[in-house]
């Protein structure tokens, strides 16, 4: 398994690399250049010397040729050291005039073509080796022009020694080049170092703490948004788990306390009351089961989107949470009626929305009174879920308060009071929302549907 490694040490190396790519690609461009000068050098330096011959070049009446050049020019054609030499060739190929520093006239060399000059050619070998290039007069004169010089290698390997000495300044660069590079990215990786540190501060003693964006490159900042929503949804679970804790351990304290008493009476009398621990134990157990559930719930709310849930008949599932309490209802002789369409259909689970239904009708069957009536009705995008009782409800004022946690509007009426708590986690699940009427024994849910029917199809109506 491999160690972690050092991101500076990366782009450490990465730099160097960049860095040494481009010095090796500037040398090898630098050699081509030069390369290419040294080809054309020759050619230039000729064909400007044949354009000023050509230019100095003055035919008399009897065809005598003269050239009219500066004094400088005389004397680069005088002296015999010197690389520049001519001759001049009339129609008949003839040699009609020479430099002064050639002992023989130069080869006649035809010019092809409509151009007045022809192509640089090389004749001779070793020392005595000459670029030579002819040119053609408006008279139709020939002028031979040639240049003697070293080998074309030896004058690329003069010209790349001489003018790289202007490259020695790249030396003491890439001397310093790493240490530039470990420098600028310490500095570059700083913001990264100050962030960690803040990441540190996160814990259960300051769980609201979050790292912040400022000062950070703009290609870590996606990283830290994710980062920090990740631990929303851990602060959240977070507290939601010493809730439940706190709440389990505040609601299971008295009928614990109330058992505990029981059974020390028991042993101070010898007899125990069965139906009284039957009924505490059960009374525990419900409760533990209700919180366990809501826990559930709300774990699976922050782990997974709606959107990813199957598609379920609303409906069905109305009709399944019915069936369930039909018995409770037969024994109260209390009516129980659903009006559905055949189909609703929407995102969801269907052992939460079971749940859900059955709970407000427990509910209705609990503290309310009368006829107990389920009723769906699909509009555009959404659904409305009523369940409706023909008791007194929720006072004014207290529609939000019983939808809390362990909160009864009575502390003697039966149940834990987490029932509702239950509804309004799954319809927020959901997507949806959960109100009770005021003064009324209504509660309205609003689900979001996925077919939504302008004129939807036969509802259902049912009962006992």
């Amino acid at each position: 398994m491999r160690g972690p490694h050092s991101l500076r040490v990366r782009l450490l190396w990465a730099m160097l690399a960049v860095f040494t790519l481009g010095l090796v690609a500037s040398l090898l461009s630098y050699r081509f250049q030069v390369s290419n000068i040294v080809k054309d050098v020759r050619g230039r330096t000729i064909e400007a010397q044949a354009r000023e011959l050509l230019a100095a070049l003055q035919v008399g009446p009897e065809g005598d040729i003269e050239l009219q050049l500066p004094q400088n020019w005389q004397q680069l054609y005088a002296e015999p050291s010197r690389q520049f030499t001519y001759t001049i060739f009339d129609q008949a190929h003839r040699p009609r005039a020479r430099s002064h520093n050639l002992a023989a006239p130069l080869p006649y060399v035809a010019v092809a073509g409509t151009s007045p000059f022809g192509p640089v050619e090389f004749v001779d070998v070793g020392p005595r080796r000459k670029a030579v290039l002819a040119a053609r007069s408006p008279e139709g004169y020939v002028l031979v022009v040639a240049r003697s010089g070293p080998d074309p290698d030896i004058l690329l390997d003069s010209l790349f020694e001489e003018d790289s000495e202007d490259l020695l300044v790249l030396v003491p660069l890439t001397i310093l080049a790493p240490l530039l590079i470990w420098m600028i990215s310490g500095w570059s990786l700083r913001p990264i170092a100050r962030k960690s540190r803040e990441a540190a501060l996160v814990g259960p003693g300051r769980p609201d703490v979050r790292i912040s964006l400022e000062g950070l490159p703009r290609e870590i900042q996606p990283l830290v948004e994710a980062v920090n929503g990740a631990l929303d949804r851990l602060s959240s679970a977070y507290s939601t788990e010493r809730r439940l804790t706190a709440d389990a351990a505040h609601e299971l304290r008295t009928p614990l306390a109330v058992l505990t008493l029981r059974l020390q009476r028991a042993r101070l009398t010898g007899t125990i009351e069965w139906s009284a621990v039957e009924s505490e134990l059960g009374q525990m157990s419900r409760l533990v089961d209700q919180l366990l559930d809501l826990a559930r719930k709300e774990s699976v709310a922050r782990e997974e989107g709606i959107e990813q849930a199957p598609v379920i008949n609303l409906s069905r599932i109305a009709r399944e949470a019915a069936a369930m309490v039909v018995p409770r209802m037969e024994g109260q002789e209390r009516p129980l009626i659903v009006d559905a369409p055949d189909e609703v259909l929407l995102h969801g689970r269907a052992d939460d929305l079971r749940d859900m239904i059955r709970n407000l009708l427990d509910n209705a069957l609990i503290h309310g009174r009368g006829t107990v009536t389920t009723r769906i009705q699909p509009a555009v995008g959404e659904v409305t879920v009523e369940v409706i009782d023909e008791g007194c409800g929720v006072p004014v004022g207290q529609e939000e308060f019983v939808f809390e946690r362990f909160r009864k509007l009575s502390a003697e009426s039966p149940g834990s009071g987490l029932g509702l708590a239950i509804v309004r986690q799954v319809a927020r699940t959901h997507g949806g929302a959960a109100r009770f009427v005021a003064g009324r024994g209504h509660v309205i849910l609003t689900l979001p549907t996925v077919l939504t029917s302008a004129a939807p199809r036969r509802r259902k109506r049912s009962g006992p």
